[in-house]
């Protein structure tokens, strides 16, 4: 059985649209009128099916960190080197 591509290469229309493959659009069922999030990660761009729950969870979480004086930055960069600790940790030679 061949392995499914986990990248695809997208091109931006004039009106900045963006076709996603089939291959994407039925493994997420994603129909006609669906909708993705856009997240902005650090200089990275990655998009997700939406999700009403997950994004009302994402913007109170936001909310509440910057009240608390928190940027999403700054999660990002702990998580990112929390991320590192345990790959080292698990994939150490």
């Amino acid at each position: 059985m061949p392995q499914k591509s986990a990248v695809a290469v997208l091109s931006v229309g004039q009106n900045g649209q963006i076709t996603i493959p089939a291959e994407f659009r039925k493994e997420h069922g994603l129909g006609r009128g669906g909708k993705v999030v856009a997240v902005r990660l650090g200089d990275a761009l990655v998009m997700a099916p939406h999700d009403a729950v997950l994004e009302s969870i994402c913007m109170r979480l936001e909310e509440a960190m910057k009240g608390a004086g928190y940027r999403p930055e700054t999660l990002q960069a702990q998580a990112l080197a929390e991320r590192a600790a345990i790959v080292r940790k698990r994939y150490r030679k």
